[in-house]
C-alpha cells in the first residue's frame, strides 16, 4: 500500500460528498429550550425522554418529539399535583 501524504488525504476528503444539516428552526429552538427548562437543564434526561418517544413513534418531525416530551412532562406534573 502506498503512503499517503497530507496533501493527498486532504484532496481525497475535499472531493467526498459533504453531509449538511439544516439549522434548527426558531420553533425547534424554543421547544428545546422549554424542554430543557422543564428538566432543570439536564440534557441527558431530555434526550432519554426524546429517545423513548422516538422508539414508539418513529419518522415524526423533530418538533413533534419536543412537543410530546413537553406534553408528557406537563401531564406528569399535573398528576403529581392533584
Amino acid at each position: 500500500m502506498q503512503n499517503l501524504r497530507d496533501g493527498d488525504l486532504s484532496a481525497c476528503l475535499s472531493i467526498q460528498a459533504k453531509i449538511t444539516y439544516p439549522a434548527p428552526s426558531k420553533i425547534t429552538q424554543e421547544l428545546a429550550s422549554e424542554l430543557l427548562s422543564m428538566v432543570d437543564a439536564d440534557s441527558a434526561k431530555a434526550m432519554a425522554i426524546i429517545r423513548q418517544i422516538m422508539y414508539y413513534s418513529p419518522n415524526k418531525p423533530v418538533e413533534w418529539y419536543y412537543e410530546q416530551a413537553i406534553f408528557q412532562l406537563n401531564r406528569k406534573l399535573y398528576l403529581t399535583a392533584v
